[in-house]
Order: structure tokens, then C-alpha cells, then sequence
């Protein structure tokens, strides 16, 4: 018992010098959003908005470029403003017009609703001074799982300069054009269910 007290006590020491030689995180210079560029009218049945699937490296916050040797780089001083995937969600989900004969809502609303419209973020990033939105985008049954559409969209916003903001408000820009294109995709599709 003599002998835990005083190796308790350097074990403290130690784990309190550890964390004091750790670097204290850089904040980003700019943080950016997703956002819905229009609302688009027409929804004709529910719809469950899924958050997108996507590679771990581009769903975080962290903005993305390509290098020319194809090697992929955290841009500096710029971030999104929380999780992309999530932003994106919101972006398509502010894209609806509401008051419409159907309604788009998240899913932990737990509403039950006839479809879901799913997608797959397969790029988003810059390369070069371009930016790149690309995914698949599903409408799905909800009551039997099967699939009544799909279709890969896609989005290049070119910046204005090399800078990190000119870069970050282009892949920006090509972000809500791939939530527009994903909501007016949505609402064709359930158009045929009417």
C-alpha cells in the first residue's frame, strides 16, 4: 500500500507532462457552409432526406485538394463548418420548397414516409483551382427496399484565384449545385409515382 501511493503520484506527473508538450491546435482562418442555392417546388410524396455515405477522409471537416501527383492534401486555413455529409444533407434538405403535397424530412424526425432519397459522395474536393462535387444519388421504397431511381450528378466550380478562400468558395459553389441537382433529381423521380 506504502509502495501504490508514491507511484500513483509519479504517474501524474508524467501524464500531466505529456500533455502539456502537445501543440495547441491551429483554428482555421475561414470556416464554410453548405448551403441550399434555391428552393425548388414539386415534392409529391414524403421523402426521408438520408445523409450522404462517404469515404472518411472527405466527410469531415477538413477541405480536400488533389495534387497533380494525385495525392489528396488538407487545404490549409479553411474548413467546412461542420461534417460535409452533414452539411449536404441539410443543403438538399433546404432545397424543397415546403408546403408542397409531399414533405422532406430527416431521419431522426422518425416520420414515416413512402421513400428516402439516398446518395453516395464519391468526390469532394478541389483539384487544381476547380471544384469538384461528384455522387449517386437513389430514390428508394421504403415499404419493400427496391430501388425506382438512380442517377450520378456532378458539379465544377472554378475559383476566381489560387487562394485558399477563391478555392474554398468554389468547392462551396460546387457543393450546393450537387444539392440542387439532387433535389430537382428527387422530385422527377416521385413525379412518375403520382
Amino acid at each position: 500500500m506504502n509502495m501504490k501511493l508514491p507511484l500513483i503520484a509519479v504517474s501524474v506527473c508524467f501524464a500531466t507532462a505529456c500533455v502539456s508538450v502537445l501543440p495547441e491546435p491551429t483554428a482555421p482562418d475561414a470556416l464554410y457552409s453548405i448551403d441550399a442555392s434555391d428552393a425548388y417546388a414539386g415534392l409529391s410524396h414524403d421523402l426521408i432526406d438520408r445523409e450522404p455515405e462517404a469515404p472518411r477522409l472527405i466527410s469531415g471537416q477538413n477541405m480536400i485538394s488533389e495534387g497533380t501527383d494525385g495525392g489528396l492534401r488538407v487545404v490549409p486555413g479553411v474548413e467546412w463548418s461542420g461534417r460535409a455529409t452533414r452539411q449536404m444533407q441539410l443543403a438538399i434538405m433546404n432545397s424543397f420548397k415546403f408546403d408542397e403535397a409531399g414533405d422532406a424530412v430527416l431521419p431522426e424526425h422518425r416520420i414515416l414516409a413512402q421513400y428516402e432519397l439516398a446518395s453516395d459522395l464519391s468526390a469532394l474536393q478541389l483539384e487544381g483551382e476547380t471544384g469538384v462535387c461528384e455522387m449517386a444519388v437513389s430514390v428508394i421504397s421504403t415499404q419493400d427496399r427496391s430501388l425506382l431511381a438512380r442517377r450520378k450528378i456532378s458539379a465544377r466550380e472554378q475559383a476566381d484565384s489560387g487562394s485558399s478562400r477563391d478555392r474554398a468558395l468554389a468547392l462551396k459553389d460546387a457543393a450546393s449545385d450537387c444539392a440542387s441537382q439532387a433535389t430537382e433529381f428527387a422530385i422527377a423521380a416521385l413525379k412518375d409515382r403520382s
